[in-house]
């Protein structure tokens, strides 16, 4: 079903708002028990890709929102030098005098590119995706459910990159009116949005037929 705001300003500038105030929308005529936010540039590559969501939320009834963090493949060995380098900044930080008090951290709550949140507490409790807590829509709707008593659980994000593509910021490349802010971080999505339409499951997908109908 396609809910439209015509009141709502559809302009590159107003892209963020109008992405959480889609998904508080969309709450309030959804009637399912779960409640799926998914960026646009995010593409399934597997049948079972709800499994690992659902997975979760079965695990616990307190459990209202499940997901992942950037869907971006590191390195093994960088990801260790970069833990070795941020506990060895730590440290002399702490040594210092510097240290400082952090509610969250990096990989602790997930990301809406595609998420999964269980919809009746979230209606129950009148919570919202908009940015609150002087933090962005991922953080503010994580901490109003673990204020209201709930959970998130975070899922390994190679677990779910063989679920599904997240190609980052494809949205805004394709839309000629307005390019990406750093040219740099344009041109590598220009990159890995040819990347996928070069990949063959995505070929085979535009070859199928029987999707037209």
């Amino acid at each position: 079903r396609l809910v439209e705001r015509p009141d709502m300003q559809d302009s590159p500038n107003n892209w963020p708002l109008n992405v959480y105030t889609a998904y508080d929308s969309g709450l309030q005529v959804a009637t399912g028990e779960y409640y799926m936010t998914m960026h646009s540039d995010v593409f399934v590559k597997r049948a079972d890709w709800l499994d690992p969501f659902l997975t979760r939320m079965a695990e616990d009834d307190k459990v209202a929102g499940v997901g992942a963090w950037k869907l971006r493949l590191e390195n093994p060995l960088y990801v260790v030098q970069k833990r070795v380098l941020g506990t060895a900044v730590k440290l002399v930080k702490n040594a210092l005098g510097k240290k400082k008090h952090i509610a969250w951290r990096q990989g602790h709550f997930p990301r809406d590119y595609c998420a999964m949140y269980r919809r009746a507490p979230i209606i129950e409790h009148n919570l919202t995706f908009r940015p609150i807590f002087n933090a962005g829509a991922n953080l503010a709707i994580a901490k109003q459910l673990w204020n209201a008593g709930y959970e998130t659980r975070m899922m390994p994000v190679r677990e779910l990159a063989e679920k599904i593509v997240h190609v980052g910021h494809a949205t805004a490349v394709v839309v000629a009116e307005r390019r990406l802010n750093h040219e740099r971080a344009h041109i590598k999505a220009e990159r890995r949005v040819e990347a996928l339409f070069s990949e063959d499951w995505v070929k085979n997908l535009q070859d199928d037929v029987s999707l037209d109908s």
